[in-house]
């Protein structure tokens, strides 16, 4: 059997803004949790909420502790991917040998045959994307890998959909081992985190990034991250040193 190029999911900072650092939030840290005790479990998880808040972030940074090549990351171009894409993308990731068979019962058999050696890390992400018949895939796959063969983990990322079409199915619902809702962040923990973000907020007016923050960010990661890039223009064009009310409301108008 060939092997695949390992897939590396690295974490990426919305708009990749210089000198914005990794940051231990909640969301980051409980997603480590989940993660790893979804993996030493071989179970099935799914951390889910609105755009925006870091969830694809998180597990991201979290997955870096796991061995790449055990990762299978099923990411998809096109949107409601179906089962057969889920099909080639396992069959190209696991490196499996020969030529990929046209029908799906032949390439099931070829996933059941191969999936139980090496206990495999299955990550959905955009799983709101998926048709339900892609969650039934996924779980038949799970259910005929018993525990001790290495059956793999799976790891649902997604909006509220996916965690809604996951729960509408006794049979998949009943197989989640740990649900996980994405949050965002709270006023105290943005006072906390985003200072540690980037260099700009460091020495910013706690009143202010308060200001911000119900003015346009809200505690969603994202918008911290657009609104830190409009700040450093704002700097620039403003001929400033350091964060402040005017650069802020420049920042915000372009929001």
């Amino acid at each position: 059997m060939t092997s695949a190029p390992a897939r590396v999911l690295r974490p990426q900072h919305f708009l990749d803004t210089p000198d914005t650092a990794l940051v231990a939030t909640d969301l980051l840290l409980e997603a480590q949790d989940t993660i790893r005790d979804t993996i030493e479990a071989r179970a099935i998880a799914v951390i889910y909420g609105d755009a925006g808040l870091g969830k694809t972030f998180a597990a991201r940074a979290a997955l870096q502790e796991t061995a790449p090549e055990l990762l299978l990351s099923l990411e998809f171009t096109r949107s409601r991917p179906g089962p057969g894409d889920l099909r080639e993308a396992l069959f190209h990731q696991m490196g499996l040998p020969g030529p990929m068979p046209k029908t799906p019962s032949p390439m099931y058999r070829l996933l059941r045959t191969h999936l139980p050696r090496r206990p495999y890390v299955i990550v959905c992400d955009e799983a709101q994307q998926y048709r339900r018949q892609c969650f039934e895939f996924i779980r038949n796959l799970w259910d005929n890998c018993r525990k001790e063969d290495n059956r793999p983990a799976v790891l649902f990322i997604g909006g509220r959909e996916a965690y809604d079409t996951l729960q509408s199915d006794p049979a998949l619902a009943s197989r989640i081992h740990i649900r996980q809702e994405a949050l965002a962040m709270s006023e105290e923990e943005t006072l906390k985190t985003i200072p540690c973000y980037h260099p700009v907020w460091r020495e910013t007016d706690p009143q202010l990034l308060k200001y911000i923050d119900k003015a346009h960010a809200a505690g969603v990661f994202r918008r911290w991250s657009n609104i830190t890039q409009h700040v450093l223009t704002a700097l620039h064009r403003l001929d400033k040193q350091h964060a402040d009310q005017e650069a802020a409301d420049w920042a915000l108008a372009r929001c």
